[in-house]
């Protein structure tokens, strides 16, 4: 079948099925003492399906899959942990991709990303590995995530209806869904970057992304009534998720920015090049809808999970990983979760300056987040958030 799902008739029933099972998900614990090293696994995955051009639901399967298999499991050596993370690439990309986009192994191998790190998986090794993942997940990889679920609320995303609170030249209503389908991707993809949105359902965050994406482009309203329609959400059932999305959203702009402006200060010579500004909107005024919604009854959640990303955004430590060694088999046994030696491994300069440039959105916007994005009140300050 050549047609996108969210693009037939049965686009509703499959919809509906994904919703179902999106309930039978395991709940995420958080107990791996590997989380310090989840963020650069995550880069690589990212890095390494966006070369083999991968569709975005394999992406987000493989860090699916890795993700709840280091929760359950111990894994103490970094190579394991390494054949662990390409093994979720490979088998996430043969269930959700194309079968001519499937990686080959030697494909992978051959990158630059791993051959930096000094590692490459045998054919043997993958098998064992894939096999010991799909015995871990009982052969079920038919595990919904946000990216299964984006592309379907991205039908409903923009209205003729919609009133422009900005003077961004654009109101053709084609141009302005392109420009906010490559926003809620680039939120979709933000969402890899901490384990915190496994708090919600994945239909709730790929709704959130698109009310994040239609927040930066200042469209009234937030949420519509067909993106109600087609979610089944409103917009307070998604409040706790688009305020860490945009909380998350100012805060890679920023690191990316910095980071840029720190290879400039290296060339000789070169001063650091004036942030471009397609527009600069004011601060965001309250939510409306219709019908006023009173969101005071959401704030303490928010809070309470805002202070929670803060504390896993300070935890981070992208450049560390776990000590070498080989001896141990992926088939022995995994004793209950103990926390690991881990020994700080420099991250390489050119993976982190490529991981800063995958980050920084398309379509830059200079806004100033003065405080919460749903209240004018300035109840939740976005400084709370700095690093």
């Amino acid at each position: 079948m050549d047609e996108p799902w969210w693009e037939g008739r049965v686009a509703s029933d499959v919809h509906c099925t994904l919703r179902e099972k999106e309930l039978k998900l395991p709940a995420f614990r958080a107990h791996s003492p590997l989380l310090k090293s989840r963020r650069f696994f995550v880069d690589i995955l990212t890095l390494l399906s966006s070369h083999c051009q991968l569709c975005p639901t394999a992406r987000h399967l493989a860090v699916y899959l890795l993700d709840h298999f280091l929760d359950r499991y111990n894994i103490t050596t970094s190579k394991q942990l390494y054949a662990v993370a390409v093994s979720c690439l490979l088998l996430a990309s043969k269930f959700e991709d194309k079968e001519d986009h499937v990686p080959k192994l030697e494909q992978i191998n051959s990158t630059r990303i791993l051959s930096s790190q000094n590692f490459s998986l045998t054919k043997k090794e993958l098998l064992s590995t894939e096999l010991l993942l799909l015995a871990a997940f009982n052969w079920n990889l038919c595990l919904p995530t946000p990216a299964h679920f984006l592309d379907y609320y991205l039908l409903a995303s923009v209205s003729q209806k919609d009133q422009h609170c900005h003077s961004w030249p654009t109101t053709c209503a084609r141009k302005t869904k392109e420009c906010l389908k490559e926003y809620a991707h680039y939120f979709l993809e933000v969402t890899l970057q901490d384990h915190i949105f496994y708090k919600f359902q994945p239909s709730v965050v790929a709704a959130a992304c698109v009310g994040a994406s239609r927040i930066c482009l200042q469209l009234s309203p937030y949420w519509t009534r067909d993106l109600q329609r087609i979610s089944n959400y409103s917009l307070e059932h998604l409040s706790t998720c688009i305020e860490i999305l945009l909380v998350a959203y100012d805060n890679v702009l920023k690191d990316a920015v910095a980071v840029k402006s720190q290879a400039l200060a290296m060339v000789p010579g070169t001063s650091p090049a004036p942030t471009q500004m397609l527009f600069q909107p004011p601060a965001y005024p309250a939510l409306s809808q219709p019908t006023p919604v009173a969101l005071a009854q959401f704030q303490t959640p928010v809070q309470d999970l805002c202070l929670a990303y803060r504390d896993s955004l300070q935890a981070h430590c992208s450049g560390t990983l776990l000590s070498g060694g080989t001896s141990s088999s992926l088939h022995s046994s995994y004793p209950s979760l103990q926390p690991l030696d881990v020994c700080p491994v420099p991250l390489p300069v050119s993976l982190s300056m490529q991981m800063a440039v995958a980050a920084e959105p398309r379509h830059c916007l200079t806004t100033a987040y003065r405080g919460s994005y749903f209240s004018g009140s300035h109840v939740f300050p976005t400084g709370c958030f700095d690093r």
